[in-house]
């Protein structure tokens, strides 16, 4: 890894990751820093001590796992948490959450992210809340489970603030010179999952609640219906490969 003079020293834990290698992509091209890599089963420490700042981008996304197995929720969230923020000291963090900390409350999934949120923010660290995110190499979330005609766990109305994460990414990068608050990221609109089914023909069923995340606000983003062209690519794929 050839590092560069002069610039912040950043640690991107989960950088294998859907959003972690995302971001690990738009540091390498931005001059302003150098990147270290951080995985499961890496010597925390060590990497760390050479960072500035650490970007937490490790926390598990499967809601399903959460809800039956909680207590290994917990350990992989809250507790990782506590010992990442311990480890790192004096040095800022910027921990990735998820807007499901204000909608899904109710649930081990959204208790536990928001109990890390408090734990980062205690600390003056910075804590990014995200929603629905395509690209990069995810094949496996709601918007495929559409295409494919399989069954969708949430409600038909669900509205979400679909954007691109390469987007997200640029975004967090610039937000690491940013005061250490909570923000949220999403698109500047929303599309709900009725109009992607009805539009792609989809014959998926839809059970569960209503999972509408849509940010406060978020100056400067995008459209979310860009994730009907976004969703047009996929579907020819998957037809090429059927």
């Amino acid at each position: 890894m050839t590092m560069k003079n002069n610039v912040r020293t950043i640690a991107v834990l989960g950088a294998r990751g859907f959003v972690g290698s995302q971001i690990c992509k738009a540091l390498e091209d931005d001059v302003n820093y150098n990147l270290i890599r951080v995985v499961r089963g890496d010597d925390l420490n060590k990497l760390i001590s050479n960072a500035e700042m650490v970007i937490h981008a490790a926390n598990p996304a499967g809601r399903f796992k959460a809800e039956s197995d909680p207590q290994k929720d917990f350990i992989e969230t809250v507790e990782k948490t506590y010992n990442i923020l311990r480890n790192i000291g004096k040095k800022p963090l910027l921990l990735l959450s998820t807007l499901s900390c204000k909608t899904q409350m109710d649930i081990n999934y959204g208790r536990n992210r928001r109990s890390c949120e408090f734990l980062c923010l205690a600390q003056g660290g910075k804590v990014v809340r995200l929603g629905p995110m395509f690209g990069g190499n995810r094949k496996k979330d709601t918007l495929h489970d559409l295409l494919v005609n399989r069954e969708v766990y949430v409600a038909l109305e669900t509205r979400y603030a679909y954007v691109d994460v390469s987007w997200v990414a640029s975004r967090i990068v610039q937000l690491l010179s940013s005061p250490p608050e909570l923000y949220e990221l999403g698109a500047n609109n929303a599309v709900s999952l009725s109009e992607l089914r009805d539009y792609f023909n989809s014959k998926s069923t839809f059970s569960g609640v209503n999972d509408t995340q849509i940010p406060d606000y978020c100056d400067g983003a995008p459209d979310a219906r860009l994730v009907f062209d976004y969703a047009r690519d996929e579907l020819k794929d998957i037809e090429s490969w059927r």
